[in-house]
């Protein structure tokens, strides 16, 4: 009989730790997914992201980023939703709250980068041709060029006009906040094997039959 319940046990153990192999693969793969939806929109974060992201050598000049920007660009936006989803998932065998964080952590990103964005003024714009990495704003043709009818290639310039806005520096930070708390929540849940797994869909269908 003890030896059943250690066999049950030991599946059990199991169990859990597939799961949370699982959840971690998750997790890893929104986060990277949330990291790359953010490459076209590099040049618009707040300043302190874009200096730390020079220091390691990634900014809007580097060839990979030039390489992703594009094709990425149209995609930019389901890519950002799909990766919160895809963390928000990863947390639900960990209980309510690291699954609420990384839930509003993402949404706040995506209305600081998308919706709530920041106007683009002269002295900003200046600014932001000072930083490691940031391209000139505007492309001047030399006189050769203007002989020709050739311009120089603008692909990495874009017109102060054209530029849909500075991501909302504190809207930012508070879902960047909010994204790694997820994580260290879910980290000391796990530490203390505290996990209860979140069912959203069941406490939304209790909370409507409460209701009726």
């Amino acid at each position: 009989m003890s030896n059943l319940r250690a066999l049950l046990f030991a599946d059990t153990e199991n169990e859990s730790m597939l799961n949370l192999n699982r959840d971690g693969v998750l997790k890893f793969t929104g986060a990277v997914l949330t990291a790359i939806s953010c490459i076209p929109m590099l040049a618009m974060l707040p300043g302190g992201i874009v200096t730390a992201l020079a220091l390691i050598g990634i900014t809007t000049t580097s060839v990979p980023i030039i390489a992703l920007a594009t094709p990425l660009a149209p995609i930019a936006q389901p890519l950002l939703f799909m990766s919160i989803g895809i963390l928000a998932v990863g947390h639900l065998r960990c209980g309510r709250s690291p699954t609420l964080l990384a839930a509003m952590g993402g949404l706040l990103v995506y209305l600081a980068m998308y919706v709530f964005v920041s106007p683009v003024s002269t002295r900003d714009h200046s600014a932001m041709e000072a930083m490691p990495g940031m391209p000139s704003a505007t492309a001047i043709a030399g006189p050769e060029e203007s002989m020709t009818g050739m311009t120089r290639d603008t692909a990495s310039a874009t017109p102060i006009e054209q530029m849909p806005g500075l991501t909302n520096e504190p809207l930012f930070y508070t879902g960047l906040v909010l994204l790694l708390g997820s994580f260290v929540v879910s980290g000391w849940r796990q530490r203390r094997k505290a996990c209860q797994p979140f069912h959203p869909f069941q406490t939304l269908r209790a909370a409507l039959i409460r209701r009726a």
